[in-house]
């Protein structure tokens, strides 16, 4: 997705490695708290882009989501001129925890090969999109020797769980506070609480549909999450100078109108 919409806006893409995600390491690795995660996010914007301070766009799916609207809220990240927010809603997503861990427990815990892999997140319907999964889905396992060099997930999400509820609970109202222009790509409208419903009558933030989407929406329909991304930056002239309009020339004596009509005879 980030190339494309790199092929489609001129723009820098900056995906940076989450603790417990890939292969940075720290500390506390299994501190996923959404504290934790946007202090992460804000330090990673401190060491790399806080001198230059280019116009910004947070784009988050899920629980990065989350993530993306707690540091717009923080007020911490210079020339925020954006957010995209992918398929997360406080009330769907909170609804839904109750049955997380069963579906964590439904899938495999470890693969003979990527491939097998990535035929599984394709049958299981975790991917929609057999190119999108055979970039994604290896990159989420790492080789465990002790398994026999078998491939495992790389994140142990079930380890995550005392954080799951703090990630969401009051993110519509955080998020619709949010004053900077803003997007949220969702796969259906009944992913929609009643709190971002209102919201999104009003005008406060841009909805966008892909309803051939599954969860993985920047997958699923990657190169159509791009356009939206693009044309959004577009529309509000993210990293664009600024519009100037000019001002109507003074020239001469106002011309006064002439009133048309019979003449006053009186």
């Amino acid at each position: 997705m980030g190339s494309s919409c790199q092929t489609i806006e001129r723009c820098r893409v900056l995906a940076f490695d989450q603790r417990g995600h890939g292969h940075t390491s720290t500390s506390q690795d299994a501190d996923l708290s959404a504290e934790t995660l946007v202090l992460d996010a804000i330090a990673v914007w401190r060491r790399v882009l806080s001198v230059e301070h280019p116009p910004i766009v947070l784009v988050g799916h899920s629980m990065g989501g989350a993530v993306a609207v707690r540091c717009a809220a923080s007020k911490e990240i210079a020339r925020l001129e954006g957010m995209v927010v992918i398929d997360v809603v406080e009330g769907t997503a909170l609804s839904s925890l109750p049955y997380m861990a069963t579906v964590l427990k439904q899938r495999p815990s470890s693969f003979d090969s990527q491939e097998a892999a990535v035929h599984w997140a394709r049958r299981s319907g975790m991917s929609r999109s057999t190119e999108a999964a055979c970039i994604s889905v290896p990159s989420c396992l790492t080789q465990a020797v002790e398994s026999g060099s078998k491939w495992v997930w790389r994140t142990p999400l079930h380890l995550s769980q005392p954080y799951w509820e703090g990630w969401y609970k009051g993110l519509s109202d955080l998020y619709l506070s949010v004053t900077t222009p803003k997007v949220l790509i969702l796969a259906g409208t009944d992913r929609l609480d009643r709190s971002l419903t209102v919201g999104q009558m009003q005008g406060k933030f841009q909805l966008v549909l892909l309803p051939q989407a599954g969860h993985a929406v920047h997958e699923d329909q990657y190169q159509q999450t791009a356009e939206v991304i693009a044309n959004f930056m577009q529309r509000f002239r993210i990293g664009q100078p600024r519009m100037t309009i000019p001002k109507a020339s003074v020239a001469g004596p106002p011309v006064l109108p002439i009133v048309a009509g019979p003449a006053d005879k009186t």
